[in-house]
């Protein structure tokens, strides 16, 4: 078992907690969601299924895209980004519930909703990063593209996120004339909260639990 497990689950909780938050406050933005979200919602609107639910189905898709593109070297181990992600999308789910009131409609205010969706999911990776257990489905796909096609893990993101806006933007044109969740909030998401992590992880130094107590006394 991991080092100090449950600490670091509570903290991968905790930290999905905050990620659904975040994805709560681009969707009520209504300035278009994050890169990674852009699918489950733009399908929301087409299918008679949540976000939330969406969002595991879209896991679970990405999952088996990993199996496709690491064969022989995908490990089992990496199913345990299904329940990550079944816990991610009803938090979503519950967050989205919880603000179902929300409704902006001030420019003014959504940007600031769109801003402050970046800052709880700056702060959402970091905790899942320092919880060092497992990533969301979407980090383990372009990790096994960096890996399969000898690609650096950025480049893999980049061409993911844009391939996922490009996924939500042509499916809800194509179904409903109209592009649904990709506007000027999905691009500053894009560019600010990657930034915005490597600004806030040295601030989460004291969550270090790659480390053995003994270890850290040497």
């Amino acid at each position: 078992m991991p080092v100090q497990f449950i600490p670091r689950l509570l903290l991968l909780i905790s930290g999905l907690c905050v990620l659904s938050f975040g994805v709560a406050l681009s969707i009520r933005s209504n300035l278009g969601t994050s890169p990674i979200s852009s699918v489950p919602y733009a399908f929301s609107h087409i299918v008679a299924l949540s976000v939330g639910t969406l969002t595991i189905i879209h896991h679970i898709i990405m999952i088996l895209l990993q199996m496709l593109i690491l064969g022989k070297n995908f490990q089992w181990v990496q199913w345990l980004q299904l329940p990550v992600g079944m816990a991610f999308g009803l938090f979503i789910d519950l967050t989205l519930w919880l603000t179902q009131s929300w409704i902006i409609e001030n420019y003014f205010v959504q940007l600031i909703f769109c801003l402050l969706s970046c800052v709880f999911t700056a702060i959402g990776v970091c905790m899942v990063l320092k919880a060092s257990l497992i990533y969301l489905a979407a980090e383990g796909l372009f990790f096994a593209c960096a890996e399969r096609f000898n690609k650096s893990f950025g480049f893999c993101k980049t061409t993911g996120d844009i391939s996922l806006v490009l996924i939500a933007a042509i499916s809800s044109y194509l179904y409903l004339h109209e592009v649904i969740g990709v506007r000027e909030g999905t691009i500053i998401t894009a560019l600010l909260v990657g930034t915005m992590v490597k600004f806030l992880m040295p601030h989460f130094h004291f969550l270090d639990f790659t480390q053995s107590k003994s270890e850290k006394a040497n």
